[in-house]
């Protein structure tokens, strides 16, 4: 009897596919946007901007390191249009409202220009997607600008192509457009918080650092507006004080 072998042990418990179960699958498996032949374009759509609303940090690790970098940058132009179209249509809807107070007289000159943003608006959605092709561009070559001067890319292996996937799924913040009022606000807030979330999946860095990373390029840019308004005062005054002698 002591001659018999013992059973081999049992298999492990295989593990759930890629964003299915779970907390959402392994990291770098590919967020259901990336999966769009198992989820569909739709779903996959619809279940990625819910995941990146109600757990950021795990969409983040699920999203891909590397391959397929259309995907998140086709996401990031959807989401960016949607989020325009959103904020036009709030515009004209409250635009059409206080059009309704005006007196009679002012009223006619008013349907004028509320008329030319209907113009503007159509515009608005068949330029946008190049626009924001062009600023996802430039903000992710900003952003990892800033990033290299803090050291938030010491640890990290997925480089410029990382910092550009990260502002990709970021770009989930423009939804707050949809929000009548304060969706400009509140979707600056929440773009700070996925971008710094993202940071620190995709480079291995501080939240410090992500933070200060994301921060600074904006602060700078809140100085020279201040200083440029400084300036246009200055030549106001200057321009009046010399018409008063």
């Amino acid at each position: 009897m002591s001659d018999i072998p013992a059973p081999p042990p049992p298999p492990p418990p295989a593990a759930p596919p890629d964003g299915i179960g779970g907390s959402g699958g392994s990291a770098g498996g590919g967020l259901p946007w990336e999966l769009r032949d198992r989820y569909g374009a739709f779903s996959g759509f619809v279940e990625t901007v819910r995941r990146m609303i109600s757990t950021p940090t795990a969409a983040f690790g699920e999203a891909r390191r590397q391959g397929d970098l259309v995907s998140p940058i086709a996401y990031a132009v959807l989401v960016g249009w949607v989020g325009i179209l959103g904020e036009r249509l709030w515009s004209l809807v409250i635009g059409s409202s206080v059009l309704d107070l005006l007196p009679t007289q002012a009223r006619e000159g008013a349907a004028l220009g509320f008329a030319l943003s209907g113009v503007g608006l159509a515009i608005a959605l068949i330029v946008a997607p190049i626009v924001l092709l062009i600023g996802l561009l430039i903000g992710g070559g900003i952003l990892h600008l800033f990033l290299l001067l803090f050291g938030a890319t010491r640890e990290s292996t997925t480089g410029f192509e990382g910092t550009l996937r990260v502002v990709a799924w970021s770009t989930t913040a423009h939804l707050a457009q949809l929000v009548p009022l304060v969706g400009g606000l509140l979707g600056a807030v929440w773009s700070v918080i996925l971008l710094t979330l993202g940071i620190v999946s995709f480079h291995r860095t501080t939240s410090g650092r992500a933070l200060a990373a994301v921060l600074t390029p904006v602060a700078l840019c809140c100085v020279c507006i201040v200083i440029a308004g400084l300036g246009v005062i200055a030549m106001i005054v200057g321009a009046v004080a010399t018409g008063s002698h």
